[in-house]
């Protein structure tokens, strides 16, 4: 392996904080495992900034992109249209790999990028680097089986899987949802396919007894409310807040935490029902960890990092999961619950009534034993070790650059 290896990693981040998150996580793993390295994120988020960073790690900030509640793409902020968004990303990731010369591109989950916007950076390093490792970086379910192999059909991801990436790194477990069977990936594919397992999320927290010093509780029993970035989150902290206006008194404190992506329109009408003095009204804090660590229930969406934090830190939890769009969260939660570890809950099912209920049946519970494997960030980092080319001999010094040749096409 070299001994200052560069590392590029690709987040297209256009709805939500769990790209983002998840690259942030495994970017401070590298820092602390590949001493040396340099890692440049590509991102699309708008609150990227909002986090620390890892040693050795810069960022590069792409026009941002949103999805709507139909699936469809849109620019977030600029007034441009999309054809014109996606054309300006591509020529920045692509213009990013060619000037920091990657020995290896690590990709979050859309294998050709948002609208194929990441083909251009791959024909190219295939072409022009084809010392550089291509990795593609799985979540533990992308969306119901037949879903998902439609939409990577349509993408040309299994071309892509065979014959462009030289390794998957699968961050779940198979045993809970094998992906390899369930979107019949090929032979081939799968045979690049390294199982990490659940990315463990509950480093560097503070103590609860600080946190609970913080939100002035004490001993009482601490509900946290959160639903990632906010962006589809309203349901939940309405509901939940709906439940609290039918009870006048409750043995526990609730910290709800909105998301910076929810509307200030919604968030503020959130925060007038909220005004009362059992319940702690937070917008976004990139320390939430901490706080769920002194929690002792959490109520989440049921996104991969919200979960795999839940999972760490062996909480007591109800997911409720969004169905819209992708059955993504509704498969987790379900297979979690199916295992003893979480309790779910639909949105339709957000009741007062009912909610109460689920909730001071939770609270009675044992805090869960998770035994998944949740060694996902070592399992990372220690195949990245091992994909990173050998120091290679010095080069003469270039003159000018080559004609272009052609380059393969994946559709």
């Amino acid at each position: 392996m070299k001994n200052d290896p560069r590392i590029l990693l690709y987040s297209h981040d256009t709805f939500g904080l769990g790209h983002l998150r998840r690259s942030l996580a495994i970017a401070a793993q590298i820092a602390q495992d590949i001493p040396g390295a340099s890692q440049l994120l590509l991102t699309g988020s708008m609150v990227a900034g909002a986090f620390d960073l890892p040693p050795g790690l810069d960022m590069v900030k792409l026009p941002a992109l949103t999805k709507r509640s139909d699936g469809r793409y849109t620019a977030r902020v600029l007034p441009l249209t999309l054809k014109q968004t996606l054309n300006w990303r591509e020529q920045m990731i692509l213009q990013a790999a060619i000037n920091f010369e990657p020995d290896l591109l690590l990709v979050d989950k859309a294998a050709a990028g948002v609208q194929g916007e990441l083909l251009p950076t791959l024909r190219y390093l295939k072409a022009w680097s084809p010392q550089t490792r291509l990795v593609l970086g799985m979540r533990d379910i992308e969306d119901a089986p037949a879903a998902t192999i439609r939409e990577w059909r349509a993408n040309g991801v299994p071309a892509l899987l065979e014959d462009v990436y030289d390794q998957i790194l699968y961050y779940g477990q198979r045993s809970v949802f094998d992906a390899v069977a369930q979107y019949r990936m090929s032979d081939v594919a799968a045979g690049k396919l390294v199982e990490c397992g659940y990315l463990r999320r509950a480093q560097h927290t503070r103590l609860p007894a600080d946190v609970r010093q913080e939100l002035g509780i004490g001993e009482q029993p601490l509900v946290v409310v959160t639903v990632g970035g906010g962006g589809d989150g309203h349901e939940l902290i309405n509901g939940y807040l709906q439940m609290l206006s039918q009870s006048r008194c409750l043995p526990f404190h609730s910290l709800l935490v909105t998301g910076p992506l929810m509307t200030d329109e919604r968030r503020d009408l959130l925060e007038q029902m909220a005004d009362r003095p059992d319940v702690t009204f937070m917008k976004f804090t990139p320390d939430l960890v901490s706080y769920m660590r002194a929690a002792d229930l959490v109520i989440s969406m049921a996104g991969y990092n919200t979960t795999c934090e839940i999972l760490s830190l062996q909480k007591r939890a109800i997911l409720v999961p969004r169905v819209k769009v992708r059955q993504e969260q509704k498969l987790r939660a379900s297979h979690l619950a199916d295992l003893g570890l979480t309790r779910q809950l639909l949105p339709h099912q957000l009741q007062p009534s009912r909610l109460l209920a689920e909730i001071e049946r939770s609270l009675a519970l044992p805090e869960p034993i998770v035994n998944l494997n949740l060694d996902g960030l070592n399992t990372i980092t220690k195949t990245i070790q091992s994909a990173l080319p050998a120091p290679a001999p010095k080069a003469s010094p270039v003159v000018s650059w080559p004609a272009l040749k052609p380059v393969p096409v994946y559709a």
